[in-house]
């Protein structure tokens, strides 16, 4: 519970320095939102597509450990 509340003010504190500075622009420009929209979900997807791989990597490894425990 402390690490979500760590990440959650890290994120708060980030949220409000870009708002601070870059909202004006970004609102000004409908290209500019775009490209941000664009951007955040490019990176939510990489992440996503990476922690797949990884879990996969992960069950050949128990599968492994299992198939070799037993025999």
């Amino acid at each position: 519970m402390k690490e979500f509340i760590g990440t959650l003010f890290a994120c708060i504190f980030i949220c409000w320095v870009f708002v601070f500075f870059f909202l004006g622009f970004i609102i000004e420009n409908i290209w500019a939102l775009v490209i941000l929209f664009v951007v955040v979900l490019a990176v939510f997807i990489t992440i996503l597509i990476k922690q797949e791989a990884r879990i996969e990597k992960l069950e050949k490894k128990v599968e492994t450990l299992l198939s070799n425990q037993q025999d």
